[in-house]
């Protein structure tokens, strides 16, 4: 224990002297490991790029918007210092001048979020939910932002270490682009990984508040659909990208934080894919499980329907490495830090079955993963 809080402390110093000094970092940990990783870039600000299909040969930590054409840029932090545990590391990155990346400066823009009401969000799940009897869509995901005031003494290295104890089976991290915000989460959804020849995602869909009964309390109807749709467009992607030795499992429940959800792994080798593994991502982001389905009439519908930008909300993010490993989660659980006040960015699943008030609820249910750890650390 006194190890790691010696190293909470220090992390807590590097953090400090990078947001004084207008430096990006990220710290992250993987599912199931012991130690994080923190990445820090201070010669230049982080690049960005457009296309997907730069990442295959590059190396770093990726940091993608939910919409590529929202304006929201996608970045990627090549670090000029890597620390893992006690060691540090000063990493080459050739792929600087990678032709798909931008050479970007810090552009700071301050305008407010729009906070939507609980009346507000629950008319517009009813909007949707007549678009689905039209038979237009079969489901569309709605978000909305909570603000409150942050608590005196809330620190980012008392938080991160807070979300590595909590969630030990989830992508916890916090990162920090001076013109982006400072960001954390706690992920409980890979949305692709690449390691050793094999590839997985997983359709993460149905969400119920935690039950004392246990995992093997029966799913409702509206849930099962939902996390079924999901899986059936992966399916479908799957199929059109000829693969065929599919090792798939589920639907299980599997938890995160206070809720659980409904959850289904596909792996298969990365020689079934008929094209690149950035082309499969190109079709896989956004999944039906933060988008909707079919994912661009959707798509359009969250942005005639949603009052604030999602930024870099229900996104992606994960470190990359040149030799085509991937480690892509979904930004879920999300929570960005401002001066003085943090926003906790929430959503849910809108089917044919979806009750408004049960939405409101979920989204609830979902800020609280992350809430009970800022009230925990309040002095």
């Amino acid at each position: 224990m006194e190890s790691l809080c010696t190293n909470t402390l220090t992390l807590e110093k590097i953090y400090r002297l990078a947001v004084d000094n207008a430096m990006a970092f990220v710290s992250y940990r993987l599912p199931g490991q012991k130690e994080s990783v923190t990445m820090l870039q201070w010669k230049q600000a982080p690049a960005r790029f457009t296309s997907i299909n730069a990442l295959e040969s590059l190396s770093g930590f990726v940091f993608a918007p939910f919409d590529f054409d929202s304006g929201t840029p996608a970045r990627i932090i090549q670090p000029d210092l890597i620390i893992t545990g006690d060691s540090y590391q000063e990493p080459d990155n050739k792929s600087s001048n990678h032709p798909d990346l931008l050479s970007a400066e810090y552009i700071y823009t301050d305008t407010e979020n729009y906070i939507t009401t609980r009346n507000e969000f629950m008319a517009q799940v009813d909007q949707v939910k007549k678009l689905i009897t039209r038979k237009t869509i079969e489901k569309v995901v709605l978000s909305r932002i909570h603000r409150e005031e942050k608590p005196t003494g809330f620190t980012t290295g008392d938080f991160f270490n807070a979300l590595e104890l909590a969630y030990p089976d989830a992508f916890v991290f916090a990162l920090y682009i001076p013109d982006s915000g400072l960001w954390f989460g706690a992920s409980p959804e890979p949305l692709l990984i690449v390691d050793n020849g094999l590839v997985s995602t997983v359709s993460l869909a149905g969400t119920r508040k935690l039950s004392p009964e246990g995992a093997d309390l029966p799913w409702g109807e509206k849930e099962l659909n939902e996390q079924q749709i999901v899986t059936d467009y992966i399916q479908k992607l799957l199929n059109d990208f000829c693969v065929k030795k599919i090792d798939r499992n589920g639907p299980f429940t599997c938890r995160a934080g206070k809720v659980e959800h409904l959850k289904t792994k596909f792996t298969f080798p990365k020689s079934e894919l008929c094209a690149g593994t950035s082309d499969f991502l190109l079709r896989l982001h956004p999944t039906p499980s933060v988008c909707g389905l079919p994912r661009e009439i959707s798509l359009q519908v969250i942005k005639n329907t949603e009052m604030h930008r999602r930024e870099y909300y229900t996104g992606f993010l994960g470190p990359v490495i040149k030799n085509g490993s991937l480690d892509l989660y979904v930004n879920l659980r999300s929570m960005k830090a401002q001066a003085n006040q943090l926003e906790y960015y929430l959503g849910a699943g809108i089917t044919m079955g979806s009750d408004p008030e049960k939405e409101w609820e979920e989204t609830q249910n979902k800020m609280n993963t992350l809430k009970s750890i800022v009230e925990s650390l309040k002095s």
